[in-house]
């Protein structure tokens, strides 16, 4: 499918020329906070109008997938485009196995330094002539400097030692850290309202008036990042009852004990009945906290049509990574290798994109940053991103809407000889480092130092019914997940594999490591040693 939308987009773009369309057009980006989507998180349920707005005018890509599955590694790797070993910290004195600390110029092991100032996508698409907005939350620390390249940079600075900051909170901050052209400075909002206050009520309003003063001054990109439904979940009071019966789904790996899997996994002990109780309470109020989201995202949609800039804007919609809720007895959280913490909603719409579109290509958070600089008619930077765009699988250019911009990226890409990659189509490449040895309700262990893991999430070939197999190039094919665990982030050795028929096993619950033919075995550890050790051109 991946190679068949190429073609049709090359060929596309030789016959086609714009017709009063902007040369470059807007973008607009709205990442929440630890939404899922196989647990129904991004369904009509707590979506009612965005979840119809998107399968009706939009495409959906079905196969996205996080890199990292943890705030602050997966926010940076949609920022720059890179990979989770290309920003990471390296800690002093060689201290691999040291435990993560928020503070300094790192963040859950992301040098900071890397983000702040830069190169973010907004110093590329500065240069080109963009104003780019950053709302809402940029990294759990928001850096004190707007990256290079923001026009306006209005975020919430979370929790720190950054001293009158330390009050900061999330669902109703007391500061925000506003930068733009003419101000640098904090709003103290702890005297307002409460329901002025509510973050994603703020982000959608303050959104709506930058573009009324912004938006027809040029072309613009809007990252807009609410905390929601992060937890501990708090939702606007007008939303406080909603949904009074919902509860997190029965899903097959509920409370499954996976006892082939890493030991984090094979060790933890029945979901207690306390644990599904305070489970389904937090399941609730992030629903109630998403139907905020549901009101910004159709509100903005109506301020860029009043604006008369719908038409020139692409919209997109996903979240910094998934969440689980007693999969795999693991308890309510995220950090694992798993679907359910790494397959995410991705949903479009804008110029040449066709309504009611399902993309089956394998998408990842690094395309993100190279496919915006393809909107713009940017090329990828070749030693400063690692992802690849996906406008030419997106956006049909006989479209009159289309930009020239996308034209001229999309012909430079036909241009450019395909040569064989070291990520393979259909590959996302998953990689993630232990924060703590961290012990959350019931003493479950949640996450721990060697929690840490490479893999690749692989959907490819005509027939994965078939099974995990090796096609006539030698590449994996099927329907598949590996990872390997190491002893720590070098992975000087590997402890423990898994590999999972995703096919006949969707829920990964059983890992048929040892029932698989070693030369598959050996091609999946080629793979992701390769891509563990990419950067720039490589990795694509």
């Amino acid at each position: 499918m991946f190679a068949v939308h190429l073609v049709a987009v090359v060929i596309a773009v030789f016959v086609s020329s714009s017709s009063g369309a902007p040369d470059k057009p807007n973008i607009m980006m709205v990442l929440t906070d630890d939404e899922d989507m196989l647990l129904g998180g991004a369904s009509s349920g707590p979506l009612p109008r965005v979840a119809n707005l998107f399968a009706t005018k939009g495409a959906t890509f079905s196969n996205h997938f996080v890199h990292t599955p943890v705030c602050c590694p997966s926010r940076s790797e949609v920022l720059t485009g890179r990979y989770f070993h290309n920003l990471h910290w390296t800690p002093p004195a060689g201290r691999w196995d040291a435990p993560d600390g928020v503070h300094g110029r790192q963040c859950m092991h992301i040098d900071e330094s890397k983000l702040s100032p830069g190169p973010t996508f907004a110093q590329h698409l500065a240069n080109v002539g963009y104003k780019v907005l950053y709302v809402g939350k940029y990294l759990n620390i928001s850096p004190l400097r707007a990256p290079t390249g923001a026009h306006t940079y209005m975020v919430n600075p979370g929790p720190s030692a950054h001293s009158a900051l330390d009050k900061s909170g999330e669902y109703y901050p007391e500061y925000w850290l506003h930068i733009n052209q003419t101000y640098n400075g904090t709003f103290n909002f702890s005297g307002l309202p409460q329901h002025s206050r509510y973050e994603t009520a703020f982000i959608g309003n303050f959104t709506t008036e930058w573009l009324k003063e912004f938006g027809n001054t040029g072309p613009f990109m809007a990252y807009i990042a609410p905390h929601a439904p992060h937890g501990a979940a708090i939702p606007a009071p007008w939303y406080q009852d909603q949904f009074p019966n919902a509860t997190a789904p029965i899903t097959p790996s509920y409370n499954y004990s996976g006892a082939d899997h890493h030991w984090l996994v094979a060790q933890q002990p029945p979901t207690r009945a306390a644990e599904v109780v305070s489970g389904n309470a937090a399941f609730r109020n992030r629903w109630r906290c998403l139907l905020s989201v549901d009101d910004m995202i159709i509100s903005l949609r109506s301020t860029l049509q009043e604006l008369g800039l719908l038409q020139s804007t692409y919209m997109m919609f996903s979240s910094d990574h998934a969440f689980h809720f007693h999969e795999l007895r693991l308890g309510v959280g995220k950090w694992n290798v798993y679907d359910v913490d790494t397959h995410v909603h991705l949903h479009v719409t804008g110029p040449g994109v066709r309504p009611g579109m399902v993309l089956p290509m394998v998408t990842s958070h690094v395309d993100f940053a190279p496919t915006w600089l393809g909107l713009a008619g940017v090329s990828t930077p070749p030693d400063t991103m690692d992802g690849r765009s996906f406008v030419g699988a997106l956006v049909d250019p006989n479209d009159p809407l289309v930009s020239d911009s996308v034209r001229r990226h999309l012909r430079a890409e036909a241009a450019t000889p395909k040569l064989k990659t070291n990520r393979p189509n259909g590959t996302a490449y998953i990689e993630y480092h232990g924060l703590e040895n961290f012990v959350g309700n019931a003493n479950r262990i949640m996450d721990s130092l060697n929690n840490t893991y490479r893999g690749v999430r692989i959907i490819a070939g005509d027939d994965a019914a078939a099974g995990v197999k090796l096609n006539v190039n030698g590449d994996v094919v099927g329907n598949v997940l590996f990872a390997e665990w190491g002893g720590d982030y070098l992975f000087k050795t590997v402890v423990f594999e898994e590999l999972f028929d995703c096919h006949t096993d969707p829920w990964q619950m059983h890992n048929i490591i040892n029932q698989t033919d070693p030369a598959i075995l050996n091609k999946l550890r080629s793979v992701v040693h390769t891509l563990w050790q990419c950067a720039g051109d490589s990795c694509r």
